[in-house]
């Protein structure tokens, strides 16, 4: 048996690599300091059993290459990732593989996950497969044995023709003789057959080969649960309601109609890189023997509990396993449950070049004559761009923060209580990827903390996006980051609120109170009145850039209605414009407030009293158009929450300096 170590961490490879040679008997340990030396060691290799290396090299290369070019030639090979970075973003690329955090790791618990590793591999009492893998099945090739039943054992499996992977149900040869044993698979196939549901691995193929008695399914996406639990990885309270909800819808639609199961086991749920969940087809004919669905759910919700992280994720579950569901009274709480947590993490195609419109949509003549004059600059530019061989990007530099007066007085907040303000000026748009860059430079050259915020938790350490290193070469580059249109000019996310303070502190600014924002969104001074849309009380769904025509799949192409699926960049003409002049209250991404101006005295979020969070206000690209866009108050997880549909904006009580053209 054999197995490369790969790590790049000079004064403690060795000590590492000693320890699972010490440790592993029967095991011979081959160690690397980079991918390349190993992937060399690769193509001469006889065989391989277990890769234990880094997800993400300092050098920027992967793990994930070396993964794939031991499965090229030993496709059996177990996997796992160590990674000192976080992998959001990564998860169908270590879909199959386990996952060691560096902390840095000791040797002891790396000795643990390779044997956690060895045990999902293979249980030493198994006896061997019935089907050794490379063995070819009629249109299908045997990779390896999953796990064991007591008639049957399921592989995972190619499907030759079009190479698809699948799991391969095969009846155990001693019972090929045994007529009802026999019959009762053919029943279960044919109750498979028949059961269509988008979260329930479907049947695709019942056969018989050379003797053998078989069917095949699909190979859901993503980690079994019996996987994940053997990481270090827990869901959040939202990323936990995705899975439950998807569990629960499937269970739902099946024992509605009937069908038979057995009790649910880590193995059987599916859970992808979206946190989207789907489980294998284990139903079966009907029984005399109703099974008790309010038992089923409750020892569904304790597997859960695994990998619920400690805190709210662990409370919903509580309040679930305490309110006694069956699996329609689950499918119905999860669906509330969900309703307040609309905030989507997608990236979307950015399009179209913009001037400013008057509130009631119409371009006076002045914008038609700059539209023109635009267009010839740009040409111009293209020419000489083109002249020089450059190639074009998307917008050569970053718009500046523009303010806008919001004047003293009295305004309607919340729809009933008057509230009187002071002046005070916010900007006229979100801050974007191009403004917060130049904040991330300027940290470099500042005190540390410098802009901090006194309470902002110890383990955060800087206010760099995840991701930004990708996605702001994209937008300075005007190119495409996941396949998705990027400019300078599009709003920042994926901050926290300690970001967006430290931002605006940097700037000389501040966030915004949740009452200066719902006034600058929504209050018409002339009519004395607050607007239920920035536009007017009229709705318009090509106004705003909203989820009505949202598309979450990962190849989304929504935007039918408003233009956008995703975000859009500040620059593009909008009638999401309040009558002060601010842009995008209703739509695009929603926005941290200051709240108050300690933590300790932010408000209480509603459903979990002990604990104070920021308030987020605005809607954004996928959540549906509505009547409260402005008046809504949203409580995220904790103020250190990010997500991809939410940014800020900033704002003073003193007049601001005239920006620099």
């Amino acid at each position: 048996m054999i197995l490369l170590f790969v790590d790049s961490n000079a004064a403690l490879r060795g000590v590492r690599a000693n320890w699972l040679r010490d440790n592993l008997p029967g095991y011979s340990v081959v160690d690397f300091a980079d991918s390349a030396s190993a992937a060399a060691w690769v193509a001469k290799a006889d065989s391989l059993d277990i890769l234990v290396t880094e997800a993400i090299f300092q050098t920027q290369e992967t793990g994930f290459a070396l993964r794939d070019a031991v499965r090229g030639r030993f496709p059996q090979t177990r996997v796992l990732f160590t990674t000192r970075y976080d992998l959001t973003g990564f998860e169908d690329q270590i879909a199959d593989g386990l996952v060691l955090k560096d902390g840095p790791y000791t040797p002891e618990k790396l000795l643990d996950r390779v044997r956690a590793l060895m045990t999902l591999q293979t249980e030493s009492d198994d006896p061997p497969p019935v089907m050794v893998p490379g063995t070819v099945l009629g249109n299908y090739q045997v990779l390896e044995r999953l796990y064991i039943e007591s008639e049957a054992e399921t592989y995972r499996a190619l499907q030759i023709t079009v190479q698809r992977p699948v799991a391969l149900v095969l009846l155990k040869p001693e019972y090929l003789k045994k007529p009802d044993i026999v019959a009762k698979f053919k029943e279960r196939e044919r109750v498979k057959a028949s059961l269509m549901h988008p979260r329930i691995a479907p049947l695709y193929e019942a056969g018989e080969t050379n003797g053998w008695l078989f069917y095949t399914r699909e190979l859901p996406r993503g980690r079994s649960l019996m996987e994940i639990e053997l990481t270090d990885e827990t869901l959040s309270e939202r990323r936990l309601a995705e899975v439950l909800f998807g569990v629960a819808e499937a269970m739902q639609f099946a024992t509605e109609r009937g069908y038979h199961h057995r009790s649910i086991t880590p193995r059987d749920i599916y859970i992808d890189a979206d946190h989207q969940a789907s489980i294998v087809n284990f139903f079966r004919p009907a029984v005399a023997k109703k099974r008790d669905a309010q038992a089923d759910v409750k020892a569904f919700l304790e597997l859960m509990r695994q990998v619920a992280a400690e805190g709210k994720a662990r409370g919903l579950l509580q309040s679930l396993t305490d309110a006694n569901h069956d699996w329609n009274g689950l499918l119905n709480a999860l669906d509330d449950v969900r309703d307040d947590m609309r905030e989507r993490s997608i990236v979307r195609k950015i399009e179209a070049e913009t001037l400013p419109v008057n509130v009631n949509g119409a371009k006076p003549w002045w914008v038609w004559t700059a539209i023109v004059l635009i267009l010839v600059v740009v040409a111009g530019l293209g020419a000489l761009m083109n002249g020089r061989n450059s190639p074009p990007t998307a917008n050569v530099s970053a718009l500046p923060i523009e303010m806008v007066k919001i004047p003293a007085g009295t305004f309607k907040y919340q729809k009933n209580e008057n509230i009187k303000l002071p002046d005070f000026w916010i900007s006229k748009h979100e801050v974007t990827i191009g403004q917060y860059a130049e904040f991330l430079k300027a940290l470099k050259s500042a005190k540390a903390g410098a802009y901090d915020h006194a309470l902002q938790p110890k383990t955060k350490t800087g206010h760099e996006p995840v991701k930004w290193g990708q996605y702001y070469a994209a937008a300075r580059a005007g190119t495409t980051f996941n396949g998705e249109s990027i400019t300078l000019n599009t709003p920042v996310s994926q901050v926290d609120w300690w970001d967006a303070y430290a931002f605006a502190k940097w700037n000389g600014q501040r966030l915004p109170t949740e009452q200066e924002w719902e006034k600058a969104a929504s209050w018409d001074e002339k009519k004395g009145h607050a607007l239920r849309y920035p536009w007017g009380n009229t709705p318009n769904p090509k106004a705003a850039n909203l989820g009505d025509d949202y598309d979450a799949s990962p190849k989304g192409k929504g935007g039918k209605i408003d233009g956008y699926n995703l975000w859009a960049p500040i620059t593009r003409v909008t009638l999401d414009v309040s009558p002060y002049g601010v842009c995008d209250m209703a739509g695009n991404v929603s926005e941290w407030t200051a709240g108050e101006s300690r933590p300790d005295e932010w408000p209480a979020h509603p459903d979990y009293v002990d604990i104070k969070v920021p308030v987020v206000r605005g809607g954004h690209f996928g959540l549906k158009s509505n009547d409260q866009l402005l008046t809504d108050r949203r409580f995220p997880e904790s103020a250190n929450e990010a997500t991809l549909a939410r940014g800020f904006r900033t704002a003073t009580s003193t007049a601001p300096a005239k920006p620099k053209p």
